[in-house]
């Protein structure tokens, strides 16, 4: 249909004699309904708005009618097997069902249509190939009606000879989505459980219902006639479906599955569409069946008295399955279901996405000739590293290249991907549709509280959003839980809002992560570091997105907010470029705030560049922004930030070689500092008074201050000045020749950062004890570590020698000799676990 933008009067003249049609089949008058049809298809030329391929309003309507066009087909054919010509439709009922192939009701049709035409092996290979295209396209589960349809044509039921033509009455005021289809439109309501039509390809039925009897009406969308007469399971086993390519990964999900089942009576396997479900218990079914010589019985056929192991594909919702499971007898049962199916002594194997390494595999071996595997990573990253999506990927991967298609995936990855990207599978009611998409402006997960002041209220939905495997959950170590949507579905679910919506979220993300950022500015000066430290880590992706968000939008006072509070993170992290980056575009953003609160914003923010500058040896510019930050601190007329701002000015002075300055920045530091009383500030300028000494050549001097800092440092709980106290109480016993306590300090030094996150002091302070081995010795070991030192920071892209640029000639006294360049050498490769259980051996 090639038009303009039509007005509600010709949206009405194509949609009501299809409706019609879809009214007259359903009641079984096949003729007039297919007439009906005939004459609502008749209204369409080519595709809707075709005139307009690139208008949004086109794109954004031109859907429905695309959906009622299919629709349209789809009655006609029903209405052509209800008038008995099957064999004329067969031709085009199976290229609308691989056209579509998410609709269950052409699968349906297309197998009665075969069946009505005697060829029963054809329908049996449609329907299992319907189970392999639901679950391996589009990570849902078969209906119970197609598992019915398939017992019926194995028992070769009379039913399916002459009984009705099956038909779905659409809902009020729409026609069914197919899966991959749009969910319900806010503000719908669910049909009450029992009531109405099942949802895709025949839901759950009413409670205690199974298909309905034989001839007391049409059959659910997609379902088929309930078997004749007898009881209600087939007693024909249906061989296992055998897998056209390798299980790549999931070995410990089948080491598990195998364990669970000495002991448990029903195992469900659940997880989000596309995890692959399906193919896991068909591959431990098979793994099964090869060792103890028995197939597994496929449901719908019943298990028998030999039977050890009874398999329940995508039938989570049968009522017969559940009556059989609480009658408590019979063999272990295996089921594959998006949701647990809530009996007594279920135990669930939840399966998570595919680990980055076998997602890479398995897209490497579907593609063929990947020869980039960290851009193969970024892709399988971008479709969340479940299994149907990965394949689908690697299709693609044929037509393009891999560098375009991750850019692709990242920014629409549904638009390429197409259903293998659904990560719903099913209509969601209004108040889940919005709950997912305000979490979906989470980056990297959240907790409860964050939750809470994103999406207010959204607590009591959390579970069954859960339970479908719509939100995963990482449970930690049990006293907390995290929780997270994988990218298709935060792709997919960031469209359930509407842009007002949307924006009231972004907005409450970024306002969470700006009161983060403040609590953990002040929580990286407590005890409590260590622990801010890994928090951070673990909501990076969330302050990322927050940053972009505010730069995006104009909100500089919220960016260099961020900025600052998390900039001890970065130092801490040794994560110089991106830090660097972030605190510039913030600053840049947040300039032109001359408040006394946007002043000091920016002092803050400039402290942390300084540092951040200072490790990557741009001293010139560390210095340059530590008197910046003074400036901003003393316009803001904030005392306690300007004692602050001067700390960092003596230190990277001192860095600079310029011991005079540095002494006097470090003396006016500790004067302001004891003016507010401070215990954290008083502790960090005694340390940086004690660095000025050590540079000016006052070794005494410096020892003391340096010991007093430790000492204050450890009383108000700043880890950061004991540890930067005692790296340079070791540098000065290594300059008063007193190796053996500088080995001794150092080793303690080191033990105590051994399970800290913090990688920059880790370096300075290994970096130090290597020199304090050479000196007293142990060249070998001192060479390791000098090795394993230079190796990491080269990976997280920081220079330990570069920390204290003044240093540097110090540096090479106790420097590696040549004859042991062989154990330097082997220390580039070592890992900071590898080098912490080395110190852990020189420990006495």
């Amino acid at each position: 249909m090639r038009c303009a933008r039509p007005g509600p009067r010709r949206r009405r003249d194509l949609h009501r004699p299809r409706r019609r049609g879809h009214d007259l089949v359903a009641a079984g008058r096949h003729g007039p309904g297919r007439a009906k049809l005939d004459a609502a298809l008749s209204l369409w030329r080519g595709s809707a708005y075709a005139d307009f391929p690139d208008a949004s309003f086109a794109l954004v309507a031109a859907r429905p009618l695309e959906e009622q066009r299919v629709q349209a087909r789809i009655d006609r054919v029903a209405a052509e097997v209800g008038l008995g010509r099957h064999e004329t439709v067969v031709a085009e009922l199976s290229g609308l069902a691989r056209e579509n192939a998410g609709r269950e009701q052409l699968w349906w049709l297309l197998a009665v249509a075969l069946y009505r035409s005697g060829r029963q092996v054809d329908a049996l290979d449609v329907l299992r190939e319907a189970r392999a295209t639901l679950s391996e396209r589009f990570g849902v589960d078969p209906g119970p009606a197609l598992h019915d349809l398939e017992t019926a044509v194995l028992r070769r039921d009379p039913a399916l000879l002459d009984g009705p033509a099956p038909h779905h009455p659409s809902p009020p005021g729409g026609d069914p989505a197919p899966h991959g289809g749009d969910p319900a439109p806010h503000g719908s309501d669910p049909a009450p459980h029992g009531s109405g039509p099942a949802p895709h390809g025949g839901g759950p039925a009413p409670h205690g219902g199974g298909p309905a009897p034989h001839g007391s009406g049409p059959a659910p969308h997609g379902g088929g006639p309930a078997p004749h007469g007898s009881g209600p399971a087939s007693e024909v086993v249906a061989p296992l479906p055998v897998p056209a390519t390798r299980l790549i990964g999931r070995a410990a999900e089948l080491a598990d599955l195998a364990e669970l089942l000495r002991t448990a009576r029903v195992v469900t396997v659940t997880g989000p569409p596309g995890a692959g479900k399906s193919r896991l218990i068909i591959e431990y079914a098979h793994r099964h069946a090869a060792l103890t010589g028995v197939p597994p019985v496929l449901w719908p056929a019943r298990p028998g008295p030999a039977t050890r192991l009874l398999l329940a594909d995508g039938a989570g919702n049968d009522g017969r399955l559940r009556a059989l499971l609480a009658a408590g007898a019979g063999p272990p049962v295996l089921v594959a279901a998006r949701e647990p199916l809530g009996l007594a002594g279920e135990v669930l194997l939840e399966l998570a996405p595919l680990p980055v390494g076998d997602a890479v595999e398995l897209f490497a071996e579907r593609a063929a000739g990947v020869q980039d595997r960290r851009l193969a990573a970024v892709v399988c990253e971008a479709v969340g590293r479940l299994p149907a999506a990965v394949e689908r990927a690697a299709v693609l991967a044929r037509a393009m290249p891999l560098a375009a298609l991750a850019v692709q995936l990242r920014e629409d990855p549904a638009g390429l991907l197409g259903p293998a990207a659904d990560p719903v599978g099913a209509a969601l009611v209004p108040a889940d549709a919005t709950l997912l998409g305000r979490l979906a402006v989470f980056d990297g997960g959240f907790d409860l509280d964050a939750m809470d002041a994103v999406a207010p209220g959204g607590r009591g939905r959390l579970p069954g959003l859960v339970g479908r495997s719509l939100i995963q959950v990482d449970r930690g170590d049990g006293t907390t839980h995290r929780y997270r949507l994988g990218r298709p579905l935060r792709q997919y679910a960031i469209g359930l809002l509407d842009d007002d919506e949307r924006a009231r979220a972004v907005r409450r993300h970024r306002d969470w992560v700006r009161g983060l950022a403040t609590q953990a500015a002040a929580g990286l000066r407590t005890d409590a570091a260590d622990d801010w430290l890994r928090r951070l880590h673990g909501e990076r992706r969330n302050v990322r997105a927050a940053l972009r968000d505010a730069l995006a939008e104009g909100d500089g006072a919220a960016a260099v907010d961020v900025a600052g509070g998390v900039a001890w993170y970065w130092f801490h992290e040794g994560a110089i470029v991106e830090g660097t980056a972030w605190l510039r575009a913030g600053l840049a953003a947040g300039g032109q705030d001359r408040s006394s609160a946007g002043h000091a914003a920016r002092g803050r923010a400039r402290i942390g560049l300084s540092a951040l500058r200072s490790i990557a040896g741009d001293v010139p510019d560390a210095v340059a922004q530590a008197h910046a930050a003074v400036w901003d601190a003393g316009r803001a007329g904030h005392d306690a930030l300007r004692a602050d701002a001067l700390c960092g000015l003596s230190f990277v002075a001192a860095a600079a070689g310029d011991a005079a300055f540095a002494t006097v920045a470090a003396a006016r530091s500790h004067r302001a500092a004891e003016a507010v009383g401070v215990p954290e500030l008083q502790a960090q300028a005694r340390m940086v008074h004690g660095h000025a000494r050590y540079l000016a050549g006052d070794l005494g001097g410096a020892a003391e201050l340096l010991t007093e800092a430790r000492l204050a440092g450890r009383a108000c709980g700043f880890g950061w000045v004991v540890t930067v106290s005692g790296w340079l109480g070791v540098e000065v016993a290594l300059d008063q020749a007193r190796h053996d306590d500088a080995r001794q300090a150092a080793l303690r030094l080191t033990g105590r950062l051994g399970d800290s996150p913090t990688v920059s002091s880790w370096l300075v302070t290994t970096l130090s004890l290597a020199r304090a081995l050479t000196l007293t010795g142990d060249g070998e070991a001192g060479a390791l570590l000098w090795g394993a030192v230079t190796g990491i920071g080269r990976r997280v892209g920081l220079t330990a020698q570069h920390i204290g640029r003044a240093h540097a000639h110090r540096n090479r006294h106790g420097a590696p000799a040549h004859r042991h360049t062989a154990a330097y050498v082997r220390g580039l490769d070592m890992t900071r676990d590898e080098a912490a259980g080395l110190i852990a051996t020189l420990t006495p």
